[in-house]
């Protein structure tokens, strides 16, 4: 008998759900999906037949956006900047992570302790960090 399906091991990113299967995922409608790819908040990777093709890391995605729309009744705008800002920590995180280097308490100010300097691979001058808000365009009759 064939073995129709498998259960693999599939790379966050790898494509393979299309636009109905993720839509059924993440409990939307499959043209809540399309806005929110127009609106800049998901970038599904397209086959060469121009199909939507959607990653395990889209579905999270979009079951992040759902969860802030939904429950905590965030605007697009804001959905857009919260996921930056969260994707902004956790890479924070992992550098932190990666050169071993621990925050002061939370229950103490920081401002007594000395802090960790960085390696000198990664010191750079400190530049502000821009956020760019993407609004969906208006459709005009």
């Amino acid at each position: 008998m064939a073995d129709y399906f498998r259960e693999t091991r599939a790379a966050p990113d790898e494509p393979m759900f299309v636009i109905s299967v993720a839509a059924r995922l993440v409990e939307m409608h499959p043209q809540t999906l399309r806005y929110y790819e127009r609106a800049g908040l998901v970038k599904p990777t397209r086959s060469r037949g121009r199909i939507r093709l959607y990653s395990q890391r889209d579905i999270e995605r979009l079951r992040k956006i759902a969860r802030l729309v939904d429950d905590l009744g965030v605007n697009l705008a804001g959905v857009e900047v919260i996921l930056n800002l969260t994707e902004r920590l956790e890479l924070l995180q992992k550098i932190l992570e990666k050169y071993n280097i621990q925050l002061p308490d939370s229950d103490s100010n920081g401002f007594e302790q000395e802090r960790p300097a960085l390696p000198a691979t990664t010191a750079t001058p400190a530049q502000p960090t821009r956020i760019q808000v993407r609004r969906p365009r208006s459709k005009t009759a």
